[in-house]
């Protein structure tokens, strides 16, 4: 055979090969929204893939490496769901040392924190909520014939590390609850209520009123102005983890008797251990010495112990978590991870064993940097592509109902999430499942949606530095979303 017909040959079997094509159409509409005002001085990453055979069907600007925000979430989730699975629940116990004589316990009590994110919430079914679980406890020391305690109730937190918060989260939301810090003896979501009374006038400070519950200590530099009536909670709580003076800044609206804003506990377990301590001494049982905590560990007498609270099954916890987006659920189980299968339970040795889930499972981690769980840190990078493949992966692991039941549920306004006007009577609703992010410059939404003929799609938007506004970039994220559910 001579050189012109072998050259036609090699042209002829290239030509046949079958290489996987993005949708020309979609794309071209893509390159159309990027060009727009919106996206003229910012970056934009689009990915989606059919679910069932990895089959590609836009793409642009895909491996870049972006900040997700909360889109973040959708790694720990997964992961936490495939390692520790979604049955996976954590243990909070009881102990006391010494001895028990005629009703005096000659010793201390230690409540010993195993981690658990959602002890003493009301968010998380099957958790006692606070002064649930304070009866709960009280009861256990009474049935133990226990009627004074002669030292103190001491937390136990050591399980994890003792950095709360991650380093690069933003110094404005230290302090308030979305930015609360992990402990292993964490109780009521880490969170309180911070009440004002707006002034008569415009621009005058609001009045401190109180904490719900009582956090003893606490104290506050007050520059809280009281702002235009209906404009809603622009207060912030400016305060680092075991710091007790926390300076207020910002507004809340006039108009109304009192309004409150939430607050990140300084120190979780003495918060919990002076709660249970309190709540001992109303309740008939003295408590001689304050509450404390422990700072090296304890050898625990296991026939000492009083109980044993087991918290809700993962699965219930990552429910929240997505459809809430909540930080703090995600920076637990992120150390709970790290604990797990590096053996150390602080953010670093999860990101570690992250990572190493990712590249097990064949996922590409190039462009991946990561600080936190939960997204909250402009400093994380993902690619929309790695997120379009862990999602896809997802699909064929047994914790998959798990997360998907997490995600928001676009148009459904029965649906806990963020999503119940997004996409409402249109092909989205009730089909596209998303979980998004949102922090000062970035704007993203990942998840499933299916198209006319059933199939499941993968997809995952990400925008950082847009022009504009967030509900632009929304209008054309949604967009984007209808053309993949209008496509065959």
């Amino acid at each position: 055979m001579n050189k012109p017909l072998n050259l036609l040959l090699i042209l002829f079997l290239i030509s046949n090969i079958s290489y996987p094509q993005t949708n020309s159409l979609l794309s071209q509409k893509l390159a159309a929204f990027k060009d727009s005002k919106t996206f003229k001085h910012g970056q934009w990453s689009v990915s989606a893939e059919y679910v069932d055979n990895g089959e590609e069907i836009i793409s642009l600007d895909s491996d870049q490496s972006l900040a997700p925000a909360s889109g973040l979430k959708i790694f720990t989730s997964c992961a936490a769901l495939c390692l520790l699975g979604e049955d996976y629940t954590f243990k909070t116990r009881i102990y006391y040392d010494s001895s028990i004589s005629n009703g005096i316990l000659n010793g201390n009590i230690y409540l010993v924190g195993g981690g658990d994110p959602a002890l003493g919430s009301n968010l998380v079914m099957s958790s006692l909520p606070l002064d649930s679980l304070m009866m709960k406890l009280t009861k256990a020391v009474k049935e133990k014939g226990i009627k004074k305690i002669s030292g103190s109730v001491l937390a136990d937190e050591l399980l994890f590390d003792n950095q709360s918060v991650p380093d690069y989260y933003p110094w404005i939301d230290i302090g308030n609850y979305y930015g609360a810090g992990t402990s292993a003896l964490t109780i009521n979501d880490n969170l309180y209520y911070l009440f004002f009374k707006p002034a008569l006038q415009t621009g005058e400070t609001a009045e401190v009123l109180r904490t719900e519950p009582l956090i003893p200590n606490l104290q506050f530099i007050n520059y809280m102005k009281t702002g235009k009536e209906g404009s809603g909670d622009n207060g912030y709580i400016y305060c680092a983890p075991g710091q007790y003076t926390a300076v207020l800044r910002g507004t809340i609206p006039a108009g109304v008797k009192e309004f409150s804003i939430k607050g990140s506990l300084p120190d979780p377990a003495m918060f919990a251990v002076q709660y249970f301590s309190s709540y001992l001494n109303k309740n008939g049982i003295e408590v001689i010495n304050p509450a404390d905590k422990i700072s090296s560990p304890i050898f625990y007498d296991e026939n000492k112990l009083i109980l044993t609270i087991i918290s809700p099954p993962l699965k219930d916890i990552v429910y929240i978590l997505n459809k809430k987006s909540f930080n703090l659920y995600a920076e637990h189980l992120l150390k709970t991870i790290g604990l797990v299968k590096e053996g150390k339970g602080s953010t670093d040795a999860g990101i570690r064993a992250l990572k190493i889930f990712l590249e097990s499972n064949r996922i590409n981690i190039e462009g991946l940097d990561l600080y936190d769980g939960s997204g909250l840190s402009r400093t994380n990078t993902v690619t929309a592509r790695m997120m379009v493949k862990l999602l896809s992966f997802m699909t064929k692991q047994k914790g998959f109902n798990s997360f998907y039941n997490s995600l928001g549920i676009a148009g459904d306004p029965d649906d806990i999430s963020s999503f119940k006007d997004f996409g409402a009577n249109t092909i989205l609703a009730k089909n596209a499942r998303i979980k998004s992010g949102l922090i000062n410059g970035v704007r993203s939404h990942s998840g499933y949606l299916k198209d006319r003929s059933g199939r499941l799609i993968a997809f995952s938007m990400i925008a950082n530095n847009y022009s504009g506004s967030v509900r632009e970039v929304n209008e054309i994220h949604k967009k984007v979303l209808l053309m993949l559910a209008d496509s065959e």
